[in-house]
């Protein structure tokens, strides 16, 4: 029979992303059920971005703008980066793939933290290059260990701040020291802040203000978090105008759709919804920290907008949250068996979560 498929398949796990919710609620008769497992928006989309959407299907017989161009130049005004320093994914993945297919080799290595974000490992995989697996330190990024693994072949190191799904931060001296010590000849250092706009601590560097300096960096963000539009898949890169242009070479035309691409200039256009969500995040991750605390339960301290939570039989928690309506994320998925990672929701939400997780046996 003749070979189709590619043998490095077989070293790619297939993501679950778990039953629709729809499904899901319909499959435990509870209307009520609350998905606290994908770290989505409390507060859903601005609703400037939902008239944006009403009023752009409307032409969704139309190719979007190819170069996202109207998106690109508000992203940049927002960072404070020139245009051609953005490019625009569907989703963080896709940056990701494009980021691969323009840069890896066989014969490349890929310094990447374990665990961490899923994709970071598949997309090297995927090009023939080797993932080199740098341990965290309990929770925390390693970054004297992810140097000591640099190597002449390194094309790329992976880091994520705040860490998915260990929540920590990699703290603005420690990340300059290794910026510095990688030299003139550095690889490319990809800093993922997906969840950087729910930092509240001091000390979490700002990657796009590290680029003048750092021209080996690329910035990864996204749309799917603090503005709410996971379901339309918006995610961008920040970097050098030439590191941009390179990825650009490999970018499928029409990438970003036009209804994303039009709601995400109307997140942008709505400072005050931005806030709204960071506050109640804030808060509310203030909230579950003491009580979760207070009743013995431990985790490392979060940046993120979710909790990764040490819990004795976390297979059982999770069912029992199940049938509470209550949909949480089994840690042993992403690389930590034994705990659960839980998405900051709404109060009622977090107080029917407390309710049903009871105290720590």
């Amino acid at each position: 029979m003749r070979k189709v498929w590619r043998a490095v398949l077989d070293q790619i796990p297939v993501y679950d992303a778990g039953k629709p919710l729809e499904a899901l609620r319909q499959e435990l008769g509870r209307d009520d059920l609350v998905r606290l497992s994908a770290n989505e928006s409390p507060l859903g989309p601005s609703p400037r971005a939902v008239e944006a959407i009403r009023r752009e299907a409307a032409s969704a017989h139309l190719y979007p703008d190819g170069g996202a161009t109207a998106l690109r130049t508000a992203l940049a005004a927002h960072v404070g980066v020139t245009p051609q320093q953005v490019l625009v994914g569907n989703g963080a993945d896709e940056v990701l793939a494009i980021l691969a297919w323009a840069a890896f080799e066989p014969g490349d290595e890929v310094v990447v933290p374990e665990p961490s974000f899923e994709p970071y490992t598949a997309v090297v995989t995927l090009m023939g290059a080797t993932v080199v697996l740098s341990p965290l330190a309990t929770y925390d990024i390693d970054l004297d260990d992810v140097r000591r693994r640099i190597s002449p072949r390194t094309k790329a190191v992976m880091l994520c701040s705040p860490h998915n799904p260990a929540t920590t931060i990699v703290r603005g001296g420690p990340l300059r020291a290794f910026l510095e010590s990688l030299g003139a000849e550095a690889p490319l250092v990809v800093l993922d802040e997906a969840y950087r706009d729910f930092c509240d601590d001091p000390d979490c560097p700002d990657g796009v203000r590290l680029l003048e300096r750092h021209p080996n960096l690329l910035v990864m963000r996204t749309f799917s978090k603090i503005a709410g539009l996971a379901g339309l898949r918006i995610g961008f890169a920040v970097g050098t105008a030439e590191a941009i242009e390179r990825m650009n070479r490999v970018r499928a035309p029409y990438n970003v759709n036009r209804l994303g691409q039009v709601a995400a200039v109307a997140a942008l256009d709505d400072p005050e919804h931005l806030a709204r969500t960071r506050q109640l995040v804030l808060e509310e991750r203030v909230f579950l920290t003491r009580e979760l605390s207070r009743r013995g339960y431990a985790f490392p301290p979060s940046q993120a907008n979710f909790l990764l939570v040490k819990v004795p039989d976390a297979p059982a928690a999770r069912q029992r949250l199940l049938a509470a309506g209550l949909l949480v994320r089994d840690g042993a998925a992403v690389g930590f068996p034994g705990h659960l990672r839980i998405s900051i929701g709404r109060h009622q939400d977090n107080e029917r979560l407390l309710a049903a997780l009871g105290t720590r046996g």
